[in-house]
Parts: C-alpha cells; sequence; structure tokens
C-alpha cells in the first residue's frame, strides 16, 4: 500500500472529510512521526509496532564487486519492532495451517 492508497481508503471510510483534508492529515502524522525520530524519541502506534533510531558505528567491509577492503561510516538507522497484536494477527493462519496439517 502506497500513500495514495491509504488516502483513497481513508477518504472511502469518511466520506464527509474533503481528499484534499485528509492528504494533509496523512502528510501532518507523517512528518511529525519524522520529526519525532529526528529529536531521537521513539514512536510507538498501539497495535502497529515501534520506532526507534539506533547509532550503527563504524566498520571495515568488502566490496563485493572487487572485494577490496573499504571503511564504512557509522550512521544512524531506523529500528522496528511489530506489536504482539500484529504478531499474533500475521501469523494466525500459519499456526492454524500447521495443526490443521499435523491431523
Amino acid at each position: 500500500m502506497v500513500k495514495s492508497e491509504l488516502v483513497q481508503k481513508l477518504c472511502n471510510m469518511y466520506p464527509n472529510i474533503l481528499r484534499r483534508d485528509m492528504e494533509k492529515v496523512v502528510e501532518t502524522i507523517i512528518f511529525e512521526m519524522i520529526e519525532a525520530l529526528h529529536r531521537d524519541e521513539a514512536v510507538e502506534i498501539r497495535g502497529w509496532g515501534r520506532l526507534k533510531v539506533v547509532t550503527r558505528r563504524a566498520r571495515i567491509g568488502r566490496n563485493p564487486k572487487n572485494s577490496k577492503v573499504i571503511q564504512i561510516p557509522a550512521k544512524r538507522a531506523i529500528k522496528w519492532k511489530m506489536s504482539k497484536i500484529l504478531y499474533n494477527r500475521l501469523n494466525s493462519n500459519i499456526n492454524e495451517n500447521k495443526i490443521s496439517a499435523t491431523n
């Protein structure tokens, strides 16, 4: 799902809200999440997951094209952890299929 599809689904769910207003809401949510991550704050959405910024240390790597050793600099990255609710929902069919397949 891309952002425009999300806006369209929200517009379908709430037909009394204009599309441009719904786009502004989605843009504001994404902007505030980015700003919070920029300030090194974790973003937690219950039932979905948690985003937090981690610092990856500098390390030595190898260029796969020519096998030369290169220095990879330290950088900041985002780590995401899904909620238990989302985990259980994603894996509920898998667990049911395994149980029914063994019977």
